[in-house]
């Protein structure tokens, strides 16, 4: 299948940088380069707490290194629901002082109804119409972190934008995982059925595949490991620097 070459990996040991991935942006003045000032990947140790001597009198967990930074394309964040596109998209804009956009959500409010009644009220083909404009509007926007529905590689023309609109990072994760990560399944109704979860997840595989810049497998590791690998990432590849 043609598309994107999966050039970055993040797996145990964090992500290899795609060659030339930032050409075409120019260094911000006033920003350090990626690697002057150690950028966490893969989750060794990454973002984790100091748990260490927890039973000393007054020991505190040590909060995560907190960097201003600037993207410079918007970041899209696509993977099977229960993958953590929100969550880690969140704890990252949080780390780096950047925006963060939930394009589901997004598109409530633009619609003014959830995603379940425009579903029920105008079939998936509506919603679908939507999710296009949404996403090219947001590939032209100010550069955000934006957290995409599980569908969203559905549409070739949805993927041609993920592949040209910005830097598409895959957070990877088995079917059964993402159900044990979702605390009320009655909102994933899919999850629900392990079988079709399964059939679904795998159908999407390369669709994921196809349009990823970065590949993220959140097997077993936590929200803020995989918010500083991701971020590791992105500086490498030219996307995201940090502020003097």
């Amino acid at each position: 299948m043609a598309g994107k070459k999966n050039a970055a990996s993040a797996g145990g040991q964090g992500g290899a940088a795609r060659d030339g991935g930032a050409q075409g942006s120019g260094r911000p003045a006033n920003a350090v380069p990626s690697g002057k000032r150690g950028g966490a990947s893969g989750g060794q140790g990454a973002g984790h707490s100091n748990s260490h001597g927890r039973g000393r009198q007054g020991a505190h967990r040590r909060k995560p290194e907190r960097v201003p930074c600037r993207l410079e394309r918007p970041v899209f964040f696509v993977g099977f629901m229960g993958a953590g596109k929100t969550s880690v998209s969140r704890r990252l804009a949080r780390l780096c002082g950047i925006s963060s956009i939930d394009m589901d959500s997004y598109i409530e409010r633009r619609d003014g109804r959830r995603i379940r009644d425009i579903f029920a009220e105008d079939g998936e083909g509506f919603f679908r119409d939507l999710e296009t404009q949404v996403l090219r509007e947001l590939t032209q926007a100010e550069p955000a972190l934006v957290s995409c529905g599980g569908g969203v590689v559905l549409r070739p023309e949805n993927r041609e934008l993920l592949r040209e609109g910005g830097f598409t990072v895959f957070l990877k994760v088995e079917a059964d995982e993402a159900k044990s990560r979702i605390s009320d399944p009655s909102t994933r109704p899919l999850l629900g059925d392990a079988e079709a979860a399964r059939k679904t997840n795998a159908e999407r595989l390369p669709l994921y595949e196809e349009v990823a810049d970065a590949t993220v497998d959140t097997s077993g590791r936590g929200v803020t490991a995989l918010a500083f690998a991701v971020r590791s990432i992105l500086e490498r590849e030219g996307v995201l620097w940090r502020l003097k």
